[in-house]
């Protein structure tokens, strides 16, 4: 008999998410606005350096590789060097794609300061004051890039409840309010993690390196369930923790279904970015990558969306289910 019943309530649909998903973007281009010029801006406009600010850190770091014993010199110097590297080729502006959550960008992962006209006019940020406040004022800027780019694309899964100044204000701070609450939840998952495998590391370092994995693997499993958080604040204006609440409820009933949702938008999108990005920063060709990795990406953003109502849908059906076959049960 339940079993019965479970045909009866209608699963989401992956391959229909993807489908709606192509079409929402396919019908309204415009979406394709904001990641666009985002990827043009950090590919001709302006860039900043910030391998000055960093100075006096490289250069305690070198003086400690020489005044500690062989081992600690090799790894300070081996650090060192890559820190190095990474400070040399960091345009400050690529904080515009914020984490977890961010407009899509293809430039974002390609090498700085050059493009097919040359090299962009490059600012040398000099003191840890202008490092500060030009990191801020990126971070503000592409939170409320990726809140107004989330808006639009829930605007076309569904027609809004409402849609004020006032409330995408406050999706907005939502959305800021991410990243430091998953900050916080790292934190929590990791102290242990970290105690642990550090004493697994005295016993064997191999070993430790196999937990390592595990534990990773265990970090991005435990916070899976917030996957749809934004997609509640923007679909149903929920606060963070409703909308968190709403993202764990749906995925722990539809799990299966989402995880492979979520796996076949990751092989899509990263399938796809090798194709994107094989052209060199300085070549035109590379114009090609920016719009079709950005029509993709949105398209599968999209079709989160659509998969999320469905999803939700479900959920809702599933949790009736079980609360009519309880008060059966009562009855009997």
């Amino acid at each position: 008999m339940n079993r019965s019943s479970d045909f009866k309530i209608k699963k989401p649909s992956i391959i229909q998410a993807l489908l709606s998903g192509f079409n929402t973007i396919a019908n309204k281009p415009g979406l394709l606005i904001i990641p666009v010029l985002l990827d043009l801006f950090l590919w001709f406009g302006p860039a900043w350096r910030v391998d000055r600010v960093f100075a006096p850190l490289m250069q305690r770091i070198s003086n400690l590789s020489t005044s500690g014993s062989v081992e600690i010199a090799t790894f300070l110097e081996n650090y060192q060097s890559i820190l190095r590297d990474i400070l040399a080729n960091l345009n400050l502006a690529i904080f515009l794609r914020t984490l977890p959550i961010g407009v899509p960008s293809l430039i974002a992962s390609k090498p700085s300061f050059i493009n097919p006209l040359g090299q962009p006019f490059t600012f040398s940020l000099q003191n840890s004051l202008q490092f500060i406040a030009l990191w801020l004022l990126f971070l503000l800027t592409g939170f409320f890039l990726v809140s107004l780019y989330l808006q639009k694309i829930s605007q076309q899964v569904i027609e809004p409840l409402e849609s004020t100044f006032k409330t995408f204000i406050n999706s907005l701070l939502q959305i800021v309010l991410i990243p430091i609450l998953l900050l916080i939840v790292l934190m929590i998952l990791s102290f242990p993690l970290i105690i642990f495998i550090s004493l697994v590391t005295l016993i064997s370092p191999a070993i430790s390196q196999f937990f390592l994995i595990l534990a990773i693997f265990f970090v991005f499993w435990a916070l899976m369930p917030l996957i749809f958080t934004p997609h509640a604040i923007f679909l149903y204006k929920q606060n963070l923790m409703s909308a968190m609440i709403t993202s764990i409820k749906v995925v722990r009933i539809s799990m299966n279904k989402t995880a492979w949702f979520i796996l076949a938008g990751l092989l899509i999108v990263e399938g796809l970015n090798y194709l994107w990005r094989s052209p060199n920063v300085d070549n035109w060709f590379l114009m090609v990558g920016i719009f079709g990795h950005a029509f993709i990406v949105s398209a599968v953003i999209a079709a989160s969306f659509h998969y999320f109502l469905d999803a939700t849908k479900f959920s809702q059906a599933v949790i009736n289910q079980s609360i009519k076959a309880g008060q059966n049960n009562l009855e009997k």
